[in-house]
């Protein structure tokens, strides 16, 4: 092909050879899919067939973001199961750190842990060596999101979300690796199937979900040496599951949108309408609606079957993807799969068409 160029070739001629190219890479392509599918169903039975696990035997581990959601569930699973659990949540006295309280269980510490504030990271890396049995495992979990398109979410909006959902990860592994290298143990790091593929009004969570990919990635390979196994786990739709459309986030959701349009240039309020921003909004009202304490636990063992796979499997997974949802299937664990293997043109076509961001604004907001 590069002779081609060089050559200056007919229309007719680079076509000819472009045609062949093509067809070489799509040869090549379809045979390495097929081998990567073969290789991929071949790991997995070996997995199934000569899965190990490690006894729980008082492991103690920590947990972030623990108020609600996957966290407080976990939490209360592990302690059952056990671990001693250390469960970091925002608000000590807080409705979610009550319902904890409330449970009773011996071997369940509450911590206070905003993993901005680095102080309260350091209170937790004493509270945790005080106590003594060491930590076998650390799970990451905090994390939320400020939807919106990228014209209206605010520079502090990102600031925020990269704090705990990136930032925060990264300071909690720092302050804690030291304790899980002694004891040859495990990182957990909850991500997302949104940090394999983008979606629009959502580049705030996207962006710091692709990077808990890289930084689990790479910690991976660089604790591989010393024996700590580490993780991460992608969970699908499961917002009708978690905090994640609670009463509060839909609050504090409604206010951010409020300063999005409030800081709104005149152009950007002629051009899209004051509906528009606050469509995320009504989506995530819509999620709230549908979500019940009673099955929230239920609903998120598929979660907690994964984390607990990754604490205890003498060969942890490097990834759990793990589909949610409330219908046959879970379209956004699909687009995880399929996506990287998809030219844009046609995962374009299928998320615009899923979210409508193709149409106009009239469209959308009528």
């Amino acid at each position: 092909m590069r002779l081609f160029y060089l050559l200056d070739p007919t229309e007719e001629e680079f076509n000819r050879a472009a045609g062949t190219h093509c067809r070489q890479d799509y040869a090549v392509i379809h045979c390495s899919h097929h081998a990567a599918a073969v290789l991929k169903i071949t790991n997995s039975y070996i997995e199934s067939k000569f899965k190990e696990l490690l006894p729980v035997d008082k492991k103690a581990v920590l947990i972030t973001g623990c108020d609600t959601g996957f966290g407080h569930f976990i939490a209360i699973r592990l302690a059952k199961d056990g671990f001693i659990v250390f469960a970091g949540v925002l608000d000590i006295n807080g409705k979610g750190a009550n319902k904890l309280k409330d449970r009773k269980l011996p071997n369940l510490h509450l911590i206070q842990l905003d993993v901005t504030k680095s102080v309260e990271i350091q209170d937790a890396v004493d509270h945790v060596q005080k106590i003594g049995e060491g930590l076998w495992g650390v799970i990451n979990n905090a994390g939320f999101g400020i939807p919106g398109d990228i014209e209206f979410c605010l520079l502090d909006h990102y600031r925020k979300c990269q704090e705990v959902n990136l930032n925060g990860q990264i300071a909690i592994v720092k302050a804690f690796l030291p304790m899980i290298r002694k004891s040859k143990g495990r990182i957990v790091n909850v991500s997302s199937v949104a940090g394999r593929f983008s979606w629009p009004g959502l580049s705030n969570y996207n962006i710091t979900k692709h990077g808990v990919e890289t930084l689990t990635d790479s910690l991976r390979l660089e604790m591989a040496k010393f024996g700590v196994g580490v993780s991460m786990i992608e969970p699908g739709a499961f917002s009708h599951a978690t905090g994640f459309a609670s009463d509060e986030v839909c609050k504090r959701l409604k206010k951010h949108v409020d300063d999005m349009w409030n800081a709104s240039t005149p152009e950007m309020k002629e051009t899209y309408g004051e509906k528009y921003p606050y469509l995320m909004y009504q989506m995530f009202l819509g999620l709230n609606s549908e979500y019940t304490d009673a099955n929230a636990e239920k609903n998120v063992v598929p979660i907690m079957d994964a984390m607990v796979d990754a604490l205890v499997n003498i060969r942890p997974k490097p990834r759990y993807l793990v589909a949610g949802g409330t219908g046959l299937c879970d379209i956004y664990a699909l687009y995880a799969i399929f996506c990287p293997y998809l030219p844009e043109f046609i995962s374009d076509y299928f998320i615009s068409r899923h979210t409508g961001c193709h149409k106009s604004i009239a469209e959308q907001t009528n």
